[in-house]
């Protein structure tokens, strides 16, 4: 019964162990380089009246953090309990001081689940307690290893006492009762390979190749590989070229296997008044979005799949933290840009889809390249400076600078219904995004000099969610722009 106290799976011990030594892995090697390896490098050290056995003490230590790293797991096990009472979800724990945590079920947003390759083979999830308003860096409570049916009969009791004022003992040993659900998107293998395949994280791979050889930089002799890669420019550009080509080559590898692992099995459900999101291979994850908290529908349509006629979606919801890694919201990675409507508009019937947009007026047209193309050309003629002839190539800098401005000015655009305002705008993928009147916390309008002289001005929104989802077209018509300000503008009755 949930009434009654409940202890975590003793796996519980394990993780927490694990954890500890991430932690604490740059520490204990750096302790094993500077105390034993440089110890190792010379004669055996004898300290008088101890003996040979001084040597072993380094080995001693490390043995003694670690059975301390497992005896805080057993205590920090043994003292975590939960259990459900008056409409709450009460949490005990501490190392040495217990704490108390009780979370009313109407604060509590979502439950969301996973699974790692230690949880599946016991039947165990994860469970993060998400709640409205709670703190943005960290979920409201993490309980890391459950049952997985204590966890369904948990999230069943808290969506039933929503919509109940009092919850009969039957609902909490009733697990298989759960409210009607329907598949609402799959991936299949075939888009999920095409997804892996330009999901654009090859940056995410570089940057953590970067971040992971600054951690050892006193390790790695970066000095001789400098020196190597001095011979190697000698030799020419040519090779360099070939090299960098295979680095980013292996990044992208990499970023494909990421995005696989990651995005496997990727499911979207409905079940009653909430969005459940299923995905991974090595690790599974189950997300809830409460539909109610849902603040924006976005569907994003990168340069590699919009000639496909793909596109991804995401929302912006309301609650939740910011280390949360489904934190953007995506609902669907890859799916025909023709068929979101349909899978969409009966779910979240407040939203229109099937929209046409106004466009950027055709003056605004050089104001979407000059600006680049500008600052192009002046990088263009430093690196011509630099690396003649070889900096000739970079005048395609100019040439991408203005293909990109015209598709922003191709993009941009607007629509507006009674309850709804859509904004088009590109970066360098291109975004539409919906958002509904009453979800709107603001509204801005700016121009500068330039565009004031042409009517045209900039719009800026932003809606709530766990972080900063702020939405920006810009070069509209003037008159355009003062139509929707005046839309969004609350009247005197409001």
């Amino acid at each position: 019964m949930m009434s009654n106290p409940n202890r975590l799976h003793p796996i519980t011990i394990v993780f927490s162990v694990i954890k500890n030594v991430k932690e604490t892995i740059i520490p204990l090697v750096f302790y094993f380089i500077v105390f034993i390896i440089r110890d190792g490098v010379k004669d055996h050290i004898q300290i008088e009246g101890f003996g040979p056995w001084v040597n072993f003490v380094p080995y001693l230590i490390l043995i003694l953090v670690f059975l301390i790293m497992v005896a805080t797991g057993i205590i920090k096990w043994y003292r975590y309990s939960y259990r459900v009472e008056d409409m709450e979800l009460r949490i005990e724990h501490g190392l040495f001081v217990k704490k108390k945590r009780y979370i009313p079920f109407d604060r509590i947003q979502s439950l969301d689940f996973s699974e790692g390759l230690l949880h599946r083979p016991f039947g165990l999830v994860k469970v993060k307690v998400e709640t409205a308003g709670g703190n943005t860096e960290k979920s409201e409570a993490e309980m890391s290893a459950i049952k997985k049916e204590d966890a369904l009969a948990l999230r069943r009791l808290i969506t039933e006492s929503k919509n109940s004022e009092k919850v009969s003992e039957e609902i909490v040993e009733n697990v298989e009762s759960t409210p009607k659900q329907s598949i609402l998107y799959k991936i299949r293998p075939k888009q999920l390979l095409f997804f892996a395949s330009t999901s654009g994280r090859i940056g995410v791979v570089l940057l953590a190749v970067l971040g992971f050889g600054s951690q050892f930089d006193e390790l790695i002799p970066f000095d001789k590989i400098f020196k190597e890669m001095e011979h190697i420019v000698k030799a020419g550009y040519t090779i360099i070229v070939i090299l960098v080509a295979m680095g980013l080559f292996l990044a992208w590898l990499v970023s494909v296997l990421m995005a696989y692992l990651k995005y496997n099995d990727f499911t979207l459900e409905k079940v009653g008044d909430d969005l459940v999101i299923t995905r991974g291979l090595l690790e599974k994850r189950t997300t809830t979005i409460p539909i109610k908290r849902v603040q924006a529908v976005t569907i994003q349509e990168s340069l590699l799949r919009q000639p496909f006629g793909y596109a991804s979606v995401s929302v912006e919801y309301a609650g939740g933290s910011l280390l949360d890694e489904n934190r953007e919201g995506l609902i669907m990675p890859v799916v025909k840009r023709k068929k979101i409507a349909q899978i969409l508009q009966e779910t979240l019937s407040d939203y229109i889809f099937d929209i046409d947009f106004i466009a950027a007026p055709k003056r605004a047209l050089r104001r979407f390249f000059f600006i680049k193309m500008f600052a192009a050309a002046i990088l263009t003629a430093i690196l011509s400076i630099w690396l003649w002839p070889y900096s000739l190539v970079s005048i395609l800098l100019v040439i991408g600078a203005w293909f990109i401005g015209i598709l922003q000015f191709k993009s941009a655009g607007w629509n507006l219904t009674d309850t709804q305002l859509a904004i088009r705008y590109r970066g360098i993928d291109q975004q539409t995004t919906f958002m509904r009147k009453n979800r709107m916390q603001s509204l801005n309008i700016s121009a500068n000099w330039f565009q004031k002289r042409a009517d045209l001005a900039n719009i800026e929104t932003a809606v709530m969610s766990g972080g900063a989802a702020i939405f920006k077209v810009k070069h509209l018509d003037l008159e355009d722009v003062k139509k929707i300000y005046e839309w969004y503008r609350p009247t005197k009755k409001e």
